[in-house]
């Protein structure tokens, strides 16, 4: 259901070498990425003047300088990324102090339009971990962003987001997304499996070209151009063996006409091809207005290494009749997964958790049994139950006793269970 708000939602591309805000508020009809049309990487380092104000430092001296600045630090989010330890004149900062105060520069631009406004924000990064998500929760909450108005997600599921919210004609049929990555040319293509309901959609590598000195060789700088443009054209005709591309983007500004000259004819030949800069945080973006249901979603799922594949429930009597009660949907991020709900048992001295697939499939029943459990009258115990994920396929069940009131007073036990789906 699409609703009407007053809300300010952020999308933030993070890598080591820059950052990039994108927004959407009621104000604008398209998310805006902030910045001049030209230029909207912000620089990836901070420092701090004398006077002990914060700001984006991009390396150079600039106008200042540098003994009379407290701290300059460069790459801060590749130093946090790689778990570095950030120290800058004989002070030690913890990475979520460091990071919180580098996405409220990032952010700064925002400060207008921050007021009476609810926030919400969707980080996207390369590649993400537990410890990652961990500290990007932590740094954002310090920035006052309520816990539930925080996501995070990675690059994939950012081109994901930012192909649906395109044109419907543009991703009928596959989509082709090529990065620069790691000296590499790196193509990826998005397939939407419209069989199942919800439809599936996945984006995976598909070919890769290494672009380093080896494979130079020590060519002149036009042989180069030339051996690029090749090495590029061989790519894209693997990229598109048997597969029918509607449209094609290219992240970066690694992709010239200058050497790409024969690639990018082929590229554009009975199919569309877009380069920009802003993908990733576009793709947030639109991701977070979909869970602010400010954009209509559902109708197609992206299956990303992050996703949970399995619904997982209990079979309840609610209001007097046994009924499904869902504590898990699949479809969504296993670290976006935080279920707390409370209940009465009917004497039963476990719990019995059900994991049914998206795809057809067989549903698994999952016994966890609470040993000590105190006995007490038939429905007179109240239990206390939260559902976590520790990755995607690994669910994590704390029980609670809270006793019953004045009448019955908690045991204090605890009961825990890992579930592998």
């Amino acid at each position: 259901m699409i609703q009407a708000t007053n809300e300010l939602i952020v999308g933030i591309d993070l890598n080591p070498e820059y950052a990039q805000v994108t927004y959407w508020h009621q104000s604008v009809k398209e998310p805006l990425t902030l910045g001049m049309e030209e230029h909207t990487q912000l620089a990836a380092g901070l420092r701090q003047d004398e006077n002990g104000f914060w700001s984006l430092w991009d390396g150079s001296d600039g106008a200042s300088v540098e003994n009379k600045d407290l701290h300059r630090i460069l790459r801060v989010f590749g130093k946090v990324e790689a778990g570095e330890t950030i120290e800058s004149n004989g002070t030690v900062f913890a990475p979520e102090e460091i990071l919180a105060i580098y996405l409220k520069q990032c952010m700064a631009g925002l400060k207008l339009l921050t007021e009476n406004t609810k926030l919400q924000v969707m980080v996207s990064v390369r590649q993400l971990s537990e410890t990652l998500n961990q500290l990007l929760v932590e740094a954002l909450q310090r920035l006052g962003v309520d816990r539930k108005q925080i996501y995070i997600q990675d690059y994939l599921s950012s081109f994901f987001y930012y192909t649906i919210h395109q044109k419907k004609e543009l991703w009928m049929q596959d989509v082709a997304l090529l990065t620069y990555e790691k000296e590499a040319i790196v193509g990826y293509i998005l397939h939407i499996d419209r069989s199942t309901k919800p439809a599936i959609a996945k984006a995976e590598p598909v070919a890769c070209q290494s672009m380093d000195d080896a494979v130079r060789d020590g060519r002149a700088d036009e042989e180069w151009k030339k051996e690029k443009d090749r090495l590029f054209f061989e790519l894209l005709k693997k990229l598109f063996e048997r597969r029918t591309v509607s449209v094609s983007y290219l992240m970066g500004d690694y992709f010239n006409k200058s050497w790409a000259v024969r690639s990018i004819q082929f590229l554009c030949s009975g199919r569309r091809a877009y380069q920009g800069m802003n993908l990733y945080s576009m793709g947030a973006c639109y991701a977070a207005m979909e869970r602010a249901g400010i954009t209509a979603g559902g109708e197609i799922i992206f299956g990303g290494n992050d996703m949970v594949d399995r619904n997982i429930g209990m079979e309840m009597c609610i209001r007097g009749k046994e009924n499904y009660y869902p504590l898990v949907n699949a479809g969504v991020n296993w670290y976006e997964v935080h279920h707390v709900c409370e209940f009465i048992p009917h004497g039963e001295r476990e719990i019995r958790v059900i994991s049914r697939p998206m795809t057809p499939g067989d549903p698994v029943i999952h016994t966890m049994r609470l040993p000590g459990l105190p006995k007490r009258p038939d429905r007179a115990t109240r239990l206390r139950m939260t559902v976590y994920f520790s990755s995607p396929a690994s669910c994590h069940i704390d029980i609670e006793d809270l006793g019953f009131g004045g009448l019955y007073k908690s045991s204090g036990l605890n009961w825990s269970r890992d579930i592998l789906l």
